[in-house]
């Protein structure tokens, strides 16, 4: 038979009722056993695919979790989606993913596609630029979890990782070793964790009892381009610095490639450390010193709190934002390699 096989179908093949095949395909109890054997054995046999917009309509939930993140082409996103799926796909739900590549306006198109296509939640990393969508989620009340970056004037339920302890222990690494001018190319401003991570580079020089230099951090870098950018602004200042910490491995690898455009020895002449700990600098020639984040683990977590917003908002009709909001921190590791 075609894959529009109905319930209709299975209960008159095996000569029950449709509401016996639905009991026995949703796992319910009160079923014989054998029966239930038959049913499921038959509905294989005529490749029988539930239809999940039936189901929305008779539950009023679509079994569908949008996901919106900032560069989906990042190994960090990319990762931290795949936690994502596989708990959504344990939990039965299934994503639509949208990519606003750091970009508001596309952030706003996102939610309200969420919104149309009637999602029961969403997974959102915020570009941070403004909190709109946050405020549009919660009109239609959407339950979301934002991941990876927080609002701190905004009550929500987040996922994030221990940005401030991961810079505090990446800087006083180079602190350690004896590095003085270490400049730091950072994140937009209004990005959260670069904010946190320098909130952790600060502080290792403060527990020094020094404090950095002022005239060797930048702000703005997200990708490669930008770390090949930034880098070549602070050596046209012409100002020292014997070390780079960076906002993220992707603006690393743009510093490690600027550097060797201008045949600066790395690492003997120039330390560089990143931040991420993406696949790829584990398998450069000489492999990037960089914090490690719990990427599939915050993607994980993220979609099980979210999950129990639902079925919680679902179960007992409840406004979910009157919860206790759900605020996870992560610990980060920092792995010193060449």
């Amino acid at each position: 038979m075609s894959n529009n096989t109905t319930m209709k179908d299975i209960a008159e093949s095996v000569g029950v009722s449709v509401n016996t095949v639905s009991r026995a395909l949703n796992d319910k109890p009160d079923i014989n056993e054998a029966t239930k054997s038959e049913i499921l054995e038959v509905a294989e046999k005529l490749n029988y695919h539930p239809n999940r917009l039936a189901q929305g309509l008779r539950r009023q939930k679509s079994g569908i979790i949008g996901v919106i993140v900032a560069d989906i082409a990042n190994p960090y996103f990319s990762t931290l989606v795949k936690g994502l799926e596989e708990a959504a796909t344990e939990k039965d739900y299934s994503i639509i993913l949208q990519d606003t590549d750091e970009k508001y306006e596309n952030e706003v198109e996102a939610v309200e596609t969420m919104i149309e296509e009637r999602v029961d939640g969403v997974v959102l990393s915020p570009v941070q630029i403004e909190s709109g969508t946050i405020e549009k989620l919660q009109e239609h009340n959407i339950p979301f979890v934002l991941v990876a970056r927080r609002f701190s004037d905004i009550e929500t339920d987040y996922v994030i990782s221990d940005e401030v302890n991961g810079a505090f222990h990446a800087t006083n690494y180079l602190l350690e070793k004896g590095h003085e001018k270490i400049a730091f190319i950072n994140g937009p401003e209004h990005n959260s964790s670069a904010r946190d991570r320098l909130k952790g580079f600060e502080e290792a020089f403060s527990r020094k009892g020094r404090e950095p230099d002022e005239e060797i951090i930048t702000h703005g870098a997200v990708s490669t381009e930008d770390g090949m950018h930034y880098f070549d602004s602070l050596m046209e200042q012409e100002t020292e610095f014997t070390a780079v910490f960076t906002f993220s491995d992707y603006v690393a690898l743009g510093v490690l490639r600027a550097a060797r455009s201008r045949n600066i020895d790395i690492p003997e002449v120039l330390e560089v450390v990143g931040y991420d700990d993406i696949e790829i600098t584990r398998s450069l020639s000489i492999p990037l010193s960089s914090v490690k984040v719990p990427k599939r683990k915050m993607g994980r977590r993220a979609l099980d709190i979210l999950v129990n917003k639902i079925t919680s908002n679902g179960r007992d009709g409840r406004d979910s934002r009157k919860r206790d909001n759900f605020q996870v921190k992560l610990p980060t590791k920092f792995i010193i390699r060449n």
